[in-house]
Order: structure tokens, then sequence, then C-alpha cells
């Protein structure tokens, strides 16, 4: 695992360790006036063991004004056939295009294809037929389309830009290695922008070098997966489900229908009086229609649902235009720009010549450049136990054999950041003046629930402006009430009953999945506070503040010396 800074010296050159700017007259928070009073410098706590050297040497030569990270990867890719793998088609398109542009610039053959799911099938059929071919010295730029169930014969090594967002996406990627009596070998690049000298203290902390080790360290240590969560109200499922039922089965007595559909699986939180509500708005709305006896069939409008062919897909859908050039069909986007400016798909670049509403389709022709691409949004969850790895990779004193050298000093610096600001005994920073930023060290849900906690809950007694979440690894807020105030109020509200509706904005009807606009609001809300929210993982976290509320009071001494509790 290595790190790079975008551009600029290294970390294990002294870079990364900038230094918080205050202006004159503002007071400085208790842990900038201790990291100041320390010397400035690595930090020693990943010093005791040296870092990794390379497995193997570099094959080719990156130009060299090339992205430091991108041309690690190009330098270790050639003459091997390797997958890099990216969090994003976005990300996907721009390191291909970055790759092949400095195969043009060494005068070298390209060696790079691209895959993801916006692609034409031309396009991805042609790399997963590279990839089989055991001979093949060309590597593919891809997501997590080529996770699994695509065979792609033996490869090399994995290439992984960024942390991905789950332990059970590393094992799948790691897993596409090391077949046929190799062992799996995948190669971590974390990316990152030297900090502003201005820079407030979470933004100057490496949160992707920090999760990629997280994510390892848990499966080392714990053979640790994340398992499905079951615990949801799928009510876009159950309408999917009733839909398909009396499609497939014709007319159905509303017993008859709950029985076949609330026994599944999935549904085993719905009660009888919500599918009553679910059934009572579709017949409203012509979904279903109810007969002469009292049974169910498809309504007229619920036909042209159902029989379309995208209905048999349960996943939300962008509304995509085909892009074509010439007779050749290069893939989907959203979002299609004007005539004359440009798009990036395939790996390439392409002015836009002409775009056909009616049709849905852009055509285009092949320019030279760079240029980042757009295919919807792609959001990633994260479970709450790597977030509570992440602080304790921050807190302990430990190295780990697989950092590299650049690493090795990157998570110095964080550590000795993490240190002086307080981080390892508190969740609560004061960043000066009225700003603070808490690090809740949750998952992606129970995060959501925090930030809607804080704003509709504690809000007013906080007298809360600017809440501004960077998920789900901080908070960042002004109040005007103190640090103790805080433990307090939050402490006395987390500790009250009450319904995770409360935590749904008032009005606010949060459609995520491909359905939820035939399900009544009601359930739509009810889905998503209940469903999504983690509501009590965030009500315990909270709780579990009460030590260092105690350990401020000085009640328990030195008790929150050694880390936050329940971390």
């Amino acid at each position: 695992m290595e790190h790079f800074y975008n551009t600029g010296a290294q970390a294990d050159a002294g870079a990364g360790h900038p230094v918080l700017q205050w202006q004159s007259g503002q007071e400085q928070p208790q842990w900038e006036r201790q990291r100041r009073a320390l010397k400035a410098g690595i930090g020693s706590l990943s010093q005791d063991q040296p870092p990794m050297e390379e497995l193997d040497g570099p094959t080719d030569q990156a130009p060299k004004a090339a992205d430091p990270g991108l041309g690690y990867i190009f330098e270790h890719t050639r003459g091997k056939k390797c997958l890099v793998f990216t969090n994003s088609r976005e990300e996907c398109e721009s390191v291909c295009q970055f790759l092949r542009q400095y195969c043009e610039i060494r005068h070298e053959p390209e060696r790079f294809l691209i895959h993801h799911g916006n692609l034409s099938a031309s396009y991805r059929q042609s790399a997963e037929e590279e990839m089989k071919d055991d001979d093949s010295l060309q590597s593919v730029c891809a997501t997590a389309t080529l996770e699994l169930g695509i065979d792609i014969g033996r490869l090399e090594r994995a290439f992984q830009i960024d942390a991905p967002f789950t332990v059970s996406g590393f094992l799948q990627r790691m897993g596409r290695t090391g077949r046929r009596g190799d062992p799996s070998e995948m190669w971590f690049v974390m990316r990152e922008e030297h900090a502003e000298a201005r820079a407030m203290l979470p933004e100057i902390l490496p949160w992707y070098l920090i999760q990629g080790i997280a994510l390892v360290q848990l499966y080392i240590e714990e053979r640790f997966v994340e398992e499905p969560r079951m615990d949801r109200l799928p009510f876009s499922l159950l309408y999917h489900q009733t839909m398909s039922t009396l499609a497939s089965c014709g007319e159905m007595t509303p017993a008859e229908l709950a029985t076949r559909v609330l026994t599944l699986s999935p549904f085993h939180r719905i009660s009888q009086k919500d599918f009553r509500t679910l059934l009572l708005h579709l017949i409203e709305i012509d979904h279903i229609a109810k007969t002469e006896n009292g049974g169910l069939i498809v309504g007229l409008t619920g036909e042209r649902i159902v029989n379309s062919y995208k209905f048999f897909a349960v996943f939300q859908e962008n509304v995509e235009y085909a892009v074509r050039a010439e007779s050749e069909e290069l893939g989907t986007i959203c979002k299609p720009p004007p005539v004359g400016d440009k798009i990036a798909i395939a790996g390439r670049v392409w002015l836009v010549e002409e775009v056909d509403h009616k049709k849905h389709e852009v055509y285009c022709r092949r320019v030279k450049g760079h240029i980042p691409a757009y295919f919807g949004d792609c959001a990633g969850d994260i479970h709450t136990r790597i977030l509570e790895r992440m602080y304790k990779v921050m807190g302990e004193e430990r190295s780990y054999p697989y950092l590299m050298k650049h690493a090795v000093a990157r998570l110095g610096q964080a550590r000795e950041n993490f240190r002086n600001s307080g981080m390892l005994t508190k969740p609560l920073v004061h960043l000066g003046g009225n700003m603070w930023v808490l690090f809740p060290w949750l998952g992606s849900y129970a995060f959501l629930a925090m930030e809607r906690f804080l704003k509709l809950k504690c809000g007013e007694r906080l007298q809360l402006r600017g809440l501004s979440p960077t998920r789900p690894y901080y908070i960042t807020f002004t109040m005007k009430v103190s640090e103790a105030e805080f433990y307090r109020i939050v402490l006395e509200e987390a500790a009250k009953e009450f319904d995770p509706l409360d935590l749904v904005y008032p009005g606010e009807v949060p459609v995520f999945e491909k359905y939820d606009e035939f399900v009544p609001e009601e359930l739509v809300r009810k889905g998503f506070a209940h469903g999504v929210l983690d509501v009590e993982g965030m009500k315990k976290r909270v709780l579990s503040w009460k030590a260092v509320q105690d350990a401020d009071d000085g009640r328990q001494g030195q008790e929150g010396a050694r880390g936050l509790p329940g971390l």
C-alpha cells in the first residue's frame, strides 16, 4: 500500500505536514497550541518497522509531468496483465484517459482498456475477451463490474486506487488475482491533494489511507466481512413483488396476495397494516384494479408499467442517452452537454455534434484532451466497524508490514495530528472561534442519523449554524454553547425516547429506490426512518460520550485518556 500526493513533494520528503493558520485576534484551540509547541516532522509511531520494499521494480518510465500515483501504476503494468480498480465510473474514465495519454507521450502502443457499466456491450466484451487471453499484456481500468462473475483468466496483479467502500469489495477485487497457483497480489494506490496552508484539522487527515488500512486489518485480525442488512423496510421492492405476483398469477384476493408476498424473507418487518396501505394506494392510482368479486388484478395504468422490459430490474435507473460516433456505439451517459461541449467515455474524449432528446442519442467525434466524466451519483455505504477500526489505526502504536515508504511517513504525520488534537479522547474538537468539528466514527447510516439528530433534536438548544458533513468522517459546524454544554445537551436528547420519523425533515419524501414514486409518501418516509437510518447505532454512540463528559467534569480522573469508550 503506497500513498501519493497528486503534486509536489511526497510525505517521506517532509511534505504534507501542514501548519494551520489562524487570523490574528482569533482564539487558537487548545490542540493547535499543543501542536505548535511540538517539533514539526514525521511522527515516530510508524517507524518501528521499515517500509515494505516493492515486490517488483518498474518496467517503464512515466512522463516527467505525470500524476505521481497514476505514473506509479503506469510504470508497474507494462509487460503484465493487470486490473486497475476505481470506485466510480467517472474516476475510471479519468484514469484510463491519463494512462493512454502517457502511452502516447512515450510513443508506446496503447496498453490500457476500460470496463464499466455505462459502456456499450462491444467495448465491455472486447475488454473481457482480451483478459481471457493468457498471453495478453493489456491492463483494464474497471469498476465493480469486474469484481466477480466474469472469467478473466490468469491475472498477475490488481491495483486499487483509493480505498474501496467495503471489506467484501476489497476481498472480491483481490480475489481476481492469484488464481492457478499464484499468490493474490493487490497494490493499493492512495492519492491525496496537498492541504492548503489555511486548511483545518479534518482536511489534513488522509482519510482514504486510514480507511484502506482499516479494511485490511479488519479482515486480517477478525476475518470481518459485512453482512447484508436484513432490517430494512423495502417498500419499493414490495411494490415490485406485488405487481409481479398479480401479473403472473392473475386475480387474487387481498389475503392470498398478502400470504404470497409478505412471507418472502425481505418483507419480514412489513406489517399487514402497511401492506393494506400500499394496496389501497395502488388501487387509487390504478396500478391495481378491484374486480366485482372483490379480487385484485393489475390495473390499466399498472399494465403499462409491468409490460415494459425495464420493469424487471429493481434498481434505480438514470435517464440515459446512447453515445454514438459514426457507426460505433460507445455507451451511455446521463445529462448530455450541449452541442460543442466535450464528453468523456470509453477512455477517450469526444466532441458533441448533435443531441437528439427525443431518441435519447448523442452523436460525437473523437478529439484529444482530458475532461471529467459524469454517469450519475455513485455513493458508497461504509460499515461502522470500518470507522471504528480507522479510529484505532490513528491511535495505536504499531506499524503495518504492507505499507511502503510514502504511506509510512504519511501515517506518522496523521497520527501526530491525531494525538495533538485530542481526537484520541474526545469526539468534539475546537477549531477556533465558534467553529467545531465532530468525529462520530460511525458508518454511513448511523452517520446520517447523527446529522439529522444534531439538526432536528439538538440544533435549537446548541444554536447550531452551518452544519456541514463530510460523510461518513466528520461534521463541522458553529455553535454558541460551550463544549461541556454540548455533551450535556446531546446526552439529554439521546436519552429520550423518540420516533425515528422525527429525523425526517418536515415535508421531506426521501425517494431513493426505483419504485418509491408509486409508494404512498407515508410509507416512503417510514421506510427511510425505520429501515435506512441507524438510529439505535447513533444513540448508542452518543450515550457512550457520558464518559467523556464525566472525565471533563473531573469525576473519573483520567478515564478517557486511553481512548473513547466503545472504540
